[in-house]
């Protein structure tokens, strides 16, 4: 049985995520420049066709030990490299018009203000821009192990 304390032990540590979510999104409409609360990060996809990846946030879950959640700007260009994400992640179209393939669907076009899921582990044959003229942002909010690479190689 759950005691009074832990409940709002739980309750105070979910509002206090979902306000940091919130707000991360929030910064990431109004973000033109570099990352904020997460620092500088090497961005994995830097060889690709002008993929620009933006921290956003990263934080512990305090409710998952050994839980991380991070929060990125994607803006993708005109394609990129296969590659896997290590937990779950779900991006949504703040701006333009993306394509987007993960195995084992098929391309799908997502427009702003549409969302996807995206399974652990799958391997992320396509990301891209949908249109050559009109730019394209993606807010990503990933769940992996504390410290692990948000971007590995297709397996």
């Amino acid at each position: 049985m759950i005691t009074r304390r832990e409940m709002m032990k739980t309750m105070a540590g979910s509002a206090a995520m979902v306000s940091q979510l919130f707000a991360a999104m929030a910064l990431a409409e109004a973000a033109e420049g570099g990352a904020t609360d997460a620092g500088k990060a090497p961005n994995p996809l830097a060889s690709d066709k002008g993929v620009t990846v933006r921290p956003i946030l990263q934080h512990e879950l305090p409710d998952a030990p050994g839980k991380q959640m991070s929060i990125v700007v994607v803006e993708p260009g005109a394609g990129n490299s296969p590659h896997r994400h290590p937990g779950s992640t779900v991006a949504y179209v703040l701006e333009g018009s993306v394509v987007s393939e993960v195995d084992p669907d098929k391309p799908v076009t997502y427009h702003a203000g549409q969302t996807w899921y995206e399974l652990p582990m799958h391997t992320h044959r396509v990301a891209r821009n949908a249109s050559k003229t009109h730019k394209a942002k993606i807010l990503a909010v990933l769940i992996s192990a504390t410290g692990q690479d948000l971007v590995l190689p297709p397996g």
